[in-house]
């Protein structure tokens, strides 16, 4: 069973139907041979295992193509790539799919992708070149990740934006800036969701919030020959994307006695049996109509769901030699525009940590300690900074200048974040974007043969600003508020007009 997942509920990967056996990949794996040979050759699981996905391979074959007369030119796409592709997609749809919640597509330019739907209504899409989640949105449509806009989806350059993969090098090196995960095809190794049991559906009051289906998809990416030479090792990477809903709060011993006492009331079984149940359905049925005639009040009752993205990476070293490795993944969080949103745009929890500032020298950091409660983006002055020690049990929250925030958790594996605000080289397209990370990139990574590296990333999307600290009580000034729109400017119904509020007597 998946990690994370839930004894009382049922993940059911896709291979595992009609007699064909397989063991989903876990978060505690000592290896992972089993997704190894399943991505390399097809020995173990189902029958798409090893297909990899099609790539334009029209860079490195130009010697072949120069002698050929029936070459494309540079910006002509080419039929027979086309067609794998549209193969290989259909392909994927009818092995791991799951309509309604798991979607392969052709993306831009036909790459590879594949869509995650909630039943609540969020949703993510990632492509398989480079593995990269090119958006995420909440249940009301608003899109939460930005993606650069000079990007070619040429199945070559990484897909710049979203959430990339950067391993085996974060930041600058010796490799090319972040390494070449992101630069790589992934193949479709996976996919797994949830049903949720019948009784727990019966029981549920908020069929959205119990029925978290949380739709997983598994890429598998090995040791590429065009990389070796710049590093010369022998490596696996196993790459999950869970979109989910936050884990209900674990309940106290008191709150388990006193349900069960109260599920074994005489005096309730008797008013179930007589239908008192549906008392309260027709108590409730005026309030319903009265939500429905006054939308926005609900909307203020009711916030949207928090949506959950969780991102687990893991690195098997099958080498004879053990190799060393920084690595991160990069979320760049879309925003309202930062100069007139300034006093909004900022993150919460970093004050304390450790600094490593690569602003004025990638490969000469100075080190330094965050005094401020809140690093802002006001003032658009590039920004290039590694925090530190950030594990798991400290909050990093970040708002995007609305009312409000993300939540993003170092789970395992990963220890730093890293916030960089490009302002120097995108001036224009920093406006609307920041770029913070989960890295393990100020002490590196050594891996033995044989062994494997598990980072886990969990973002969570909340629809309402983070809960005030004292000094924002004080100080109201930097608390966002929601944007200004024709509908919210007009009065409600049955709302009290000011005199009546001033002067209810009169």
């Amino acid at each position: 069973m998946w990690a994370g997942a839930e004894a009382t509920r049922t993940i059911r990967p896709r291979g595992q139907q009609r007699g064909r056996p397989r063991a989903p990949p876990t978060a505690a794996a000592s290896s992972l041979d089993d997704v190894a040979a399943a991505g390399a050759g097809g020995e173990r699981g189902g029958s798409a295992d090893g297909v990899q996905p099609p790539a334009d391979t029209s860079s490195s074959s130009s010697s072949s193509s120069s002698s050929s007369s029936s070459s494309s030119s540079p910006g002509e796409a080419d039929p027979q790539l086309e067609s794998e592709m549209f193969d290989y997609v259909q392909h994927c749809q009818e092995t791991y799919g799951k309509p309604g919640l798991i979607d392969f597509s052709a993306g831009t330019n036909g790459l590879p992708k594949v869509t995650l739907q909630h039943p609540a209504g969020a949703s993510c899409e990632l492509y398989l070149h480079g593995g990269t989640v090119t958006s995420w949105r909440h249940a009301d449509g608003r899109e939460m990740l930005h993606v650069r806009d000079q990007n070619k989806f040429d199945g070559q350059e990484a897909i710049n934006g979203g959430i990339q993969i950067a391993w085996p090098q974060f930041g600058v090196g010796p490799l090319k800036t972040h390494g070449f995960l992101q630069n790589m095809h992934w193949s479709v190794i996976d996919t797994a969701w949830r049903e949720p049991e019948g009784e727990q559906l019966e029981d549920a009051v908020d069929y959205q919030t119990i029925a978290d289906w949380r739709p997983t998809i598994s890429l598998y990416a090995d040791t590429d020959e065009q990389w070796t030479e710049a590093w010369p090792h022998k490596f696996e990477a196993l790459y999950s994307i869970t979109l989910m809903q936050p884990d209900p709060p674990e309940k106290s011993d008191v709150e388990i006695l006193r349900e069960a006492a109260e599920h074994y009331q005489p005096w309730k079984r008797r008013q179930q049996q007589q239908g008192g149940a549906a008392q309260p359905a027709a108590a409730a049925a005026p309030d319903a109509r009265q939500r429905r005639q006054e939308p926005a009040a609900d909307e203020e009752r009711a916030p949207l769901t928090p949506s959950v993205l969780r991102c687990l990476l893991q690195v098997h070293n099958c080498d004879d030699s053990p190799f060393t490795f920084t690595t991160g993944l990069r979320t760049h969080f879309a925003t309202r525009d930062i100069p007139t949103y300034s006093n909004y745009v900022k993150t919460l929890g970093l004050r304390g940590k450790y600094i490593l500032d690569y602003g004025r020298n990638p490969l000469k950091p100075r080190l330094g300690v965050e005094d401020a409660h809140n690093v802002t983006f006001g003032s658009m002055a590039p920004l290039n900074r590694l925090y530190v020690d950030c594990e798991a049990q400290g909050d990093v929250l970040f708002c995007p200048g609305a009312p409000a925030h993300f939540h993003i958790g170092n789970s395992q594996g990963f220890s730093d974040i890293a916030i960089v605000h490009p302002t120097g080289v995108a001036p224009r397209e920093a406006r609307r974007f920041v770029s913070i990370a989960s890295a393990r990139a100020a002490r590196k990574i050594t891996l033995q043969p044989g062994g494997t590296w598990v980072g886990e990333m969990v973002l969570t999307a909340h629809d309402r600003y983070w809960e005030l600290p004292a000094w924002e009580v004080e100080d109201s000034s930097g608390v966002p508020i929601p944007e200004q729109t024709p509908e919210s400017l007009q009065p409600r119904r049955g709302a009290l007009s000011l005199t009546e509020q001033l002067a209810p007597d009169l």
